[in-house]
C-alpha cells in the first residue's frame, strides 16, 4: 500500500486537546489508546517505524490509522468549525442581556470565553454586562426575586438571573463573573470602637510608652476572666468507639473563681493567679506580685481597660502610697498606669 499522506501530521490546538482527553478517558477505563497516540506521535514527528516501536504495534497498523486520519481531515475540520460556532452561540445565549448593545455582547463573550477583562482608555477595568446584572441583583434581597433565603449564594444569584433574563448561568459562571468584576465573598470584620473623647490621646500614649521602653523597664497588659462557675464542662477524650463521655446539663455550682493575668510586652510571659472576686483588691494583689517579681526594674507600666475597679480611689491611693513610700526609694520599681480608652457607650 502506497502512502498518500504527508510525512508529518498537522493538528490544531483543539484537535490536540480532544485527542489528549480521549486518551485520558480510555486509560481510565483501561481501554486501548493506540489510534489516538499514533496520530499524536505523528504530529510530534515520529516516523511509522518509531511509532510502531513506541506503541508495540505493527508498522502496517500505524500506516492504516494515519491514512484514515488523512482521508477524514475535511470532516474533522468541519466538525471542529461547527463545534467552535456552537460554543460561541452558547456563550452569547447564556450571557446576553436584552438591554445591552451588540458591541457590549461581544466584549462580554470575549471575557467569559477565557479572555482578559477589557481595560478602558483611562486605565479602569470594564465590567461586562452579565456581571453588572449580577451586581444589580446583589443590591436587592433574595425575597424580591421570590427566593426564600436571607442571603445570597452563587446558586440563588443564578436563579434570580434566570428569572430576570430567562437564561440561567451555572453557579461557577456566576462566581467567575463576580471575580472578573473584582468582587469576592468576605466576612464582616469586627472593629474596635470607643466613645471615649480622649481615645486618640490614650492610644498615642500607649504606643509611645511601648516604643520608648528602656532596658530596665517593662509594660504589662492586664485583664481578668470571670467569675467562672466551678463545675464540670465538656471536653475531648480518648475513648473506645462504643463509649461517649457525658456531663450533666443541670449542675449545682461549687463556687466561682476569677483569673487575673498580666502579659509582659518584652518577654511575652504571663503572670496570673486565681481570685474569688473581680474588684480593686484583686488588682492590688496582682500589682503587688508584679512589683515583687521585678525588683531589678526601675519602672513598670500597667495598662488595662476602663473597668470601674481599675480606676477606683482605693487602687489609685494604693499605687500612690507605694510609689511614695520609703521602701520604694531603696529598691523596687515605680508603678505607672497607662489606661486604655473606654469601650462602653456613654449614657
Amino acid at each position: 500500500m502506497v502512502n498518500s499522506y504527508p510525512p508529518s501530521i498537522e493538528l490544531s490546538g483543539v484537535q490536540q486537546e480532544i485527542l489528549d482527553l480521549i486518551i485520558q478517558d480510555q486509560r481510565t477505563v483501561q481501554r486501548a489508546t493506540e489510534p489516538e497516540q499514533v496520530i499524536l506521535l505523528g504530529f510530534k514527528g515520529f516516523s511509522e517505524a518509531q511509532t510502531a516501536r513506541e506503541l508495540l504495534i505493527s508498522e502496517g497498523d500505524v500506516r492504516l490509522i494515519r491514512q484514515r486520519w488523512w482521508d477524514s481531515r475535511k470532516r474533522v475540520h468541519a466538525a471542529e468549525k461547527k463545534l467552535h460556532t456552537v460554543f460561541q452561540n452558547l456563550v452569547s445565549l447564556i450571557f446576553r442581556i436584552p438591554s445591552e448593545q451588540v458591541t457590549s455582547d461581544a466584549i462580554e463573550s470575549n471575557a467569559t470565553a477565557g479572555g482578559s477583562t477589557p481595560v478602558s482608555s483611562d486605565g479602569n477595568w470594564k465590567i461586562n454586562p452579565a456581571a453588572r446584572a449580577l451586581i444589580e441583583i446583589l443590591h436587592h434581597k433574595p425575597k424580591d426575586y421570590g427566593i426564600n433565603r436571607s442571603n445570597w449564594t452563587h446558586a440563588s444569584l443564578a436563579d434570580a438571573f434566570g428569572k430576570v433574563y430567562d437564561r440561567r448561568p451555572s453557579n461557577g459562571t456566576v462566581g467567575r463573573l463576580l471575580r472578573q468584576a473584582g468582587l469576592k465573598w468576605k466576612k464582616s470584620r469586627k472593629v474596635l470602637t470607643s466613645p471615649d473623647p480622649k481615645y486618640r490621646q490614650k492610644v498615642e500614649l500607649l504606643l509611645h510608652t511601648l516604643h520608648s521602653l528602656q532596658v530596665d523597664e517593662d509594660l504589662f497588659f492586664i485583664d481578668e476572666l470571670g467569675p467562672l462557675q466551678v463545675k464540670r464542662y465538656g471536653g475531648r477524650h480518648y475513648l473506645p468507639k462504643d463509649q461517649t463521655a457525658t456531663h450533666p446539663q443541670a449542675q449545682k455550682s461549687r463556687g466561682s473563681i476569677t483569673v487575673y493575668g498580666a502579659l509582659s510586652a518584652l518577654t511575652n510571659q504571663v503572670t496570673w493567679f486565681y481570685g474569688t472576686t473581680k474588684d480593686s483588691m484583686g488588682m492590688i494583689d496582682l500589682a503587688e506580685i508584679l512589683f515583687n517579681q521585678n525588683h531589678d526594674k526601675s519602672k513598670i507600666y500597667l495598662t488595662w481597660d476602663a473597668a470601674s475597679w481599675h480606676g477606683s480611689d482605693t487602687l489609685l491611693h494604693w499605687v500612690e502610697t507605694l510609689n511614695g513610700s520609703d521602701i520604694l526609694r531603696g529598691a523596687g520599681p515605680k508603678l505607672e498606669l497607662v489606661p486604655l480608652p473606654s469601650s462602653e457607650l456613654l449614657s
